[in-house]
């Protein structure tokens, strides 16, 4: 008999590992070896997925090496290396692929446990206990094996699980004989001829593979069990029992405990705690005193679907499977679900799969930022745990990827006295195989105005595709509409998205060739953008962009950078410099031009004399109270110190006079200070999210008959990307009231990346604009004031006019600067905006012939380039429909696709449950005789 179980052993061992390593190295590498190793470096395959497929042909690979040359005569350590190391490594690697994705602490304290004890297995195997070694050496290996004693029971009973159903399943397959039918058919095809040692090796794989793991939850536990009993043992015989019943007994309650308190997941608390919006200081208070484990709380509950296999309340395959192979009612196979769930809790996700949706809107109102730009890094490390494909559109995610390089940048200025025009001329190159889109969130001087955007596949500028200026509304949805990777075809897209602030977008950066296939036609390998804009001169020379975010793209100490023709290096590496260095003397000039309108813009420079400071005007100040300020405290605090320095503070209307509006979010209660003496920035408790648009009407409520001279909307950076397109009825419709004074948005830190339109309307409408710097705005608004009601702006050193003039006269005026008439333009719009309603569509139209005839991009109007006659055709008709300059909110949100749960099973109906005892029965005897053994 001892014979025949030697034979069974040489041959499970050797028939299985024999057939594995012939299908995959004769099979599989000699195909798609080396070039997954190419594509694995290319970036189209992630590493850890490449590192755990070179797994699961090592582990196999070394097991068989091992078993030929060390256990070749030993039979039975030949199935403690299979099954003890082989099959729980090879199993590992397979349910690293295929099923675990992101680890959490309690699943890397199972996995962690599970490769101590193949690693402590396999070196007992080898060595036996410890006996001549170091003391220290036995208490670990005692330790070791104790916690492989409950590993073991562990693992086995979670796979046991499977195997009864799965054996009584196989067993009911078998005496249908279906498969004979299928296997006959197979073979009368004929077509496995050609193939039939691949068939063959495959057929048998398969039936060992499902034999083997029929019985491997009894073959781990014989063999680990085993393992164990032989080290307490011999450590009992040298250190007595009672050591051995301390040590072991001590590592199996630290396993269990750190188990037990490993399952209770952060989002239960992070939910509970958020319940109810906080409408006291002292609430708030104590709910930012727990915002790590909010914040941890939420990201798990966001990210639960690549944590965890499933949730508890969708895990149903254990009771399917069950009601399906023995006929069980719902109610007990309900009660075995229940405690697969117990076992497997560190795996399964505590709540519901409509959690991240909550934990996404609770993130953004408790903490003031969208989920995915605060936890970008988090969020990605999660993406990339699966084959999930991030969207094409460049989002949230993409904010400082390094996906397209910038291979080279020139910037050439035409100087024109106290202006100049530039020229920005970038090439990128794709680094991924697939398809991407660029994203520049810059700023430009407040008097600086773009006049062109160009596309090509090469340099050469009488191949490039040009630039056709559009409604802003009707631009985005027909560059939206591009961007997708089907049929990718190059557009661009350039908007003004507030004062000062421009989004560019261009799409697609053409691929990598990718490793994996051949490509024989030829194609684009880079894009070529260039965009010229004009800009005033000012002390420190010529301002370039100002970079505020950037996604995909990057750069490097090789990008080349040539300026007016010659090569340049810089420090840090920004994207441009602040100033490039103007030739000759500074030396302000005054301009007119005309317009066939019948208006004219004057420019005339400013002195240090011409400013002033406001004298007797009374202010509004509209406080931010959302979470992010809390960064800004110290700033807020010199502020309000400085107004109270020059007067704001005293009462004293003839000394100047402020009142504070101090904002508040969902839960809390605005509130009207007229003494901002008594206003303490550091006792203020900065809590949860407000927008713009809700901070003027909370303002507005609190306003009564008030009069200002300005108001000022003390922020930071903002959310721009938690704008609403829309704010509900309740809140006073989509639009913002009209603000009784000049509306002025202060942002402490740096400026947002964009505005909604709705703010930017408000701001340009009411003659307003945009700074960081109170003492700035007040001399602003003094000055203008002090100029007379035909000041449009003044801005950049420079006071602008605009005045009517006869037809005669503008022609006249309009020769003469002609070359400057598009910087005049800029400021003419922003006059007219003040002057006539642009609520309504006609006069939107009117404002847009202007920006289109003289081809400039406004808050109104946006450049796009359209490369074909079906994007043309796209933009005809969006530029027919009622709401062609309706810009939705760019909110960057990836919407990521959940990966697949496998352990939710639509319901079958049971089957009869007499296969039951033959199973069971089988395994019994199997596992009498495989302990005996």
């Amino acid at each position: 008999m001892r014979r025949f179980w030697n034979g069974l052993f040489q041959t499970i061992f050797w028939v299985w590992n024999v057939t594995f390593l012939l299908i995959v190295y004769m099979g599989i590498l000699p195909v798609v070896g080396v070039p997954l190793v190419l594509a694995t470096v290319a970036g189209e395959i992630p590493s850890e997925f490449f590192l755990t497929l070179v797994g699961l042909v090592a582990v196999p690979t070394v097991c068989t090496f091992l078993g030929g040359f060390h256990f070749r005569q030993q039979p039975l350590k030949l199935m403690r290396l299979f099954y003890g190391v082989e099959a729980p490594l090879f199993l590992l690697c397979l349910l690293r692929l295929f099923l675990i994705r992101e680890l959490t602490p309690a699943s890397t304290q199972i996995l962690g446990t599970m490769g101590v004890c193949i690693v402590a297995f396999f070196l007992e195997m080898l060595f036996g206990y410890a006996t001549t070694r170091k003391s220290g050496l036995q208490w670990l290996q005692m330790l070791v094996h104790s916690l492989m004693l409950l590993f073991a029971v562990y693992t086995s009973a979670v796979l046991l699980f499977y195997t009864l159903p799965s054996a009584a399943f196989l067993v009911q397959e078998f005496l249908k004989f279906e498969w004979a039918r299928s296997l006959w058919q197979f073979f009368v095809s004929g077509w496995w001829i050609h193939g039939f040692w691949y068939v063959l090796l495959f057929l048998i794989l398969w039936v060992l593979s499902t034999a083997l793991f029929i019985i491997m939850p009894l073959a781990l536990a014989a063999l680990y069990i085993n393992s164990g009993r032989r080290v307490l043992q011999a450590f009992a015989s040298q250190n007595g029992k009672k050591d051995t019943v301390i040590g072991a007994s001590a590592i199996a309650i630290a396993w269990i405990t750190i188990f037990i308190f490993l399952q209770q997941q952060p989002q239960v608390q992070a939910f509970s705690l958020l319940a109810n919006p906080a409408s006291n200081d002292n609430t708030r208070q104590a709910l930012l005193a727990k915002s790590n484990t909010i914040r941890s709380g939420l990201v798990n509950a966001y990210l639960s679907s690549y944590r965890y296999l499933s949730t508890r309340e969708e895990n149903n395959h254990i009771s399917e499977m069950y009601r399906s192979a023995f006929g069980l009612s719902q109610s007990v196979a309900n009660t075995v679900q229940d405690s697969y769930n117990s076992l497997m809790s560190p795996f399964l996700y505590n709540g519901s799969d409509r959690d991240a949706e909550k934990a996404e809107k609770l993130y953004a109102e408790f903490f003031d930022t969208p989920l995915q730009k605060a936890e970008r890094k988090l969020v990605s490390h999660a993406v990339q745990s699966t084959f999930n494909r991030q969207e094409v559109k460049a989002g949230l995610l993409n904010i400082n990827e390094k996906k397209v390089w910038l291979r080279s940048q020139q910037v050439k200025v035409t100087e024109h006295g106290d202006w100049a025009d530039l020229e920005l001329y970038e090439v990128y190159k794709n680094q991924t195989p697939e398809v991407q889109e660029i994203f520049y969130s810059f700023s430009l001087p407040e008097s600086a105005v773009i006049t062109g955007l160009w596309l090509g596949d090469t340099g050469d500028l009488q191949k490039r595709f040009p630039y056709v200026v559009a409604p802003r509304g009707a631009a985005q949805k027909v560059y939206n509409s591009q961007v997708r990777r089907e049929r990718p075809v190059d557009p661009a897209l350039l908007e003004q998205v507030g004062p000062r602030q421009y989004r560019l977008r261009a799409f697609p950066i053409p691929p990598q060739a990718p490793v994996l296939q051949n490509v024989s036609q030829q194609r684009p390998t880079e894009m070529h953008l260039w965009l010229t804009y004009k800009v005033m001169r000012q002390e420190s020379g010529w301002a370039l962009p100002i970079l505020g975010e950037k996604r995909n793209i990057f750069w490097t100490h090789d990008t080349k950078r040539i300026r007016n023709g010659k090569e340049v290096a810089l420090k840090n590496e920004p994207w441009l410099e602040p100033f490039l260095p103007a030739t000759g003397q500074f030396q302000p000039t005054s301009h007119e031009v005309g317009f066939p309108e019948g208006h004219s813009i004057l420019v005339k420079p400013l002195s240090n004399k011409d400013y002033s400071l406001p004298q007797a005007k009374r202010f509004a100040l509209v406080l931010d109270s959302s979470f992010s300020m809390n960064s800004h405290v110290k700033e807020l605090s010199q502020i309000f110190t400085w107004l109270q320095k020059h007067g704001f503070a005293d009462k004293e209307l003839a000394n100047n006079d402020a009142d504070l509006y101090i904002t508040a979010s969902k839960g809390g209660v605005p509130k009207r200070l007229d003494d901002i003496g008594q206003f303490l920035a550091e006792k203020m408790i900065f809590y949860g999210t407000i927008q713009p648009q809700e901070m003027l009407q909370q303002f507005n409520q609190l306003l009564g008959d008030t009069a200002y001279d300005a108001v000022l909307l003390l922020t930071d950076e903002g959310s721009y990307e938690l704008s609403k397109d829309k704010l509900s009825k309740q809140k006073g419709g989509n639009e913002i009231k009209e603000t009784p004074a000049p509306l002025w948005m202060i942002h402490l830190g740096s400026l947002p990346a964009a505005y909604d339109d709705a703010t930017l309307k408000a701001i340009q409408d009411s003659g307003g604009g945009v700074s960081q710097q109170v003492s700035e705005v007040l001399q602003r608004v003094a000055t203008k004031a002090a100029l007379g009601s035909s000041t449009v702006s003044v801005v950049d050193g420079y006071a602008w006019y605009k005045n009517k003039s006869s037809t005669e006269e503008s022609q006249v005026k309009s020769q003469q600067e002609d070359n400057f008439q598009q910087l005049a333009v800029r400021q003419l719009i922003l006059g007219l905006s003040k002057e006539i309603n642009l609520d309504r569509l006609e006069t939107l139209d009117a404002i847009h012939a202007i920006a289109k005839k003289y081809e400039l991009v406004t808050p109104y109007s946006s450049m796009l380039v359209l490369v074909n006659d079906e994007q043309r055709r796209l933009l005809k008709e969006a530029e027919a429909q009622s709401d062609r300059f309706n810009r939705k909110i760019e909110n960057g949100k990836e919407d990521l696709s959940k990966p697949n749960n496998p352990f939710k099973v639509s319901t079958s109906e049971p089957s009869s449950g007499w296969i039951v005892g033959i199973v069971a029965i089988a395994l019994l005897l199997l596992s009498k005789r495989f302990n005996k053994q």
